[in-house]
């Protein structure tokens, strides 16, 4: 019982402290969580890209190593082919 009072305390005081602060205080704390949501909605897509993009350039690294690799088969393979000819 009491971590439950314990947990609903912190939303108990900002509903108190909201309703004791006049109107345009409230106004100002609710641009600011609306400040602070976008903030980091911004925050969480630009991460998102950066993770995209890293993801991309990893694949296109994998897709040449793998070129590469048979690049290099085809050079092993024509060449003995050369020397049993």
């Amino acid at each position: 019982m009491r971590k439950s009072i314990l947990a609903v305390a912190p939303v108990l005081a900002l509903g108190l402290a909201l309703a004791a602060c006049s109107e345009s205080a409230q106004d100002n704390l609710s641009d600011t969580l609306d400040r602070t949501g976008s903030s980091l909605e911004n925050a969480a897509s630009d991460a998102g890209d950066t993770i995209a993009n890293a993801a991309d350039d990893a694949g296109r690294e994998l897709d040449n190593a793998a070129d590469d690799v048979g690049h290099r088969a085809e050079s092993v393979g024509n060449a003995i082919d050369n020397a049993t000819r």
